[in-house]
């Protein structure tokens, strides 16, 4: 009697080194577990390494599984559960029929599920559902422990420019040279400058550094804007969310997420003073390159400004 091609998919979901272990088990599980089967002749095993699994065209190993599959190469694939093999409900059965139309057969261990063998696509439907749940479980686990760090205050975003995180712990420590960049600009904007000659000097810093990092108004905007130079970290600024034809997408937070700000996290760059009055002067529009003429109350902002600036460039130099 002819052997059955078989072969098997195996992947984890991240490169982290905690799941190397896992990755390599599971190739060496099924290779055993074929070779070991006198009705089974060994093809391979096909592992997608550090991918997320939402959707099936980022993974290389499952695409040249299938392609095997369509050559004739395999007749059944072994895989540990739906969830390992697809966790989009859609693909996962729009891939297990073309599968099953070009008469090759697909084994979820977990589920002790064989496509072979199965009364009908619900069961599928049913089972690819419940993979879904499960990876919507694990984001929220993740979301879940992300909040329990940043109420310990660690969060594990990556630092800001100025910072570099370090630790476990995440703890922001600041960059002395990208510290310098933020100083100027602020201290540039408390002063009136416009966006474009903060970021020119910005620009000439960085390649006086030699990392040749151009700026431009909207990162310099964005730089401005940023709490973190006054030594606070608050979460969630941005959020996901779901749009009407079931998409996700990124958004500004204005509440439909809980925040929370930890003060103190790491060391200011800027005190509040400064920080608050070049709020002002972004609110109100100063620093275009298009203004020439403010009023009686933006002139005495833009003086006010250009004291505190100037007082906290002596207190920089002081320190320095």
């Amino acid at each position: 009697m002819d052997k059955i091609k078989t072969a098997a998919y195996c992947r984890v979901s991240t490169n982290s080194d905690t799941q190397d272990g896992s990755f390599e088990v599971q190739c060496a599980y099924y290779e055993n577990l074929i070779k070991s089967d006198p009705t089974m002749e060994f093809v391979g095993v096909y592992g997608d390494h550090g991918k997320s699994g939402r959707a099936m065209r980022g993974r290389k190993e499952l695409n040249r599984l299938i392609k095997d599959c369509e050559d004739g190469k395999i007749q059944l694939v072994l895989t540990k559960s739906i969830s390992r093999f697809a966790r989009n409900m859609l693909e996962c059965v729009a891939t297990v029929r073309h599968l099953l139309e070009i008469g090759v057969t697909v084994r979820f261990e977990k589920e002790d599920l064989d496509t072979e063998k199965m009364g009908g696509e619900l069961m599928l439907g049913i089972l690819a559902t419940i993979a879904q749940e499960e990876s919507n479980s694990i984001s929220q686990n993740m979301r879940w422990s992300r909040q329990k760090h940043i109420e310990r205050g660690q969060p594990w975003d990556v630092a800001r420019y100025g910072y570099v995180s370090v630790g476990k712990e995440h703890k922001w420590e600041v960059v002395p040279h990208e510290a310098e960049v933020v100083r100027q600009a602020f201290f540039m904007a408390g002063m009136c400058h416009t966006y474009g000659e903060i970021a020119e000097e910005m620009t000439r810093m960085e390649a006086e550094d030699g990392n040749g990092r151009i700026w431009n108004k909207g990162p310099v905007v964005n730089l401005l804007r940023s709490n973190v130079y006054v030594g606070e970290y608050l979460s969630n600024k941005e959020c996901t969310v779901i749009t009407r034809d079931g998409q996700t997408k990124r958004v500004k937070n204005h509440g439909q997420v809980d925040q929370t700000l930890i003060e103190g996290h790491h060391e200011a760059l800027v005190s509040r003073e400064l920080y608050d009055v070049v709020q002002e002067l972004l609110d109100r529009v100063v620093l275009g390159a298009h203004r020439t003429r403010f009023s009686e109350a933006e002139q005495a902002l833009m003086n006010r400004a250009m004291k505190i600036a100037a007082k906290e460039a002596q207190s920089w130099q002081r320190s320095a």
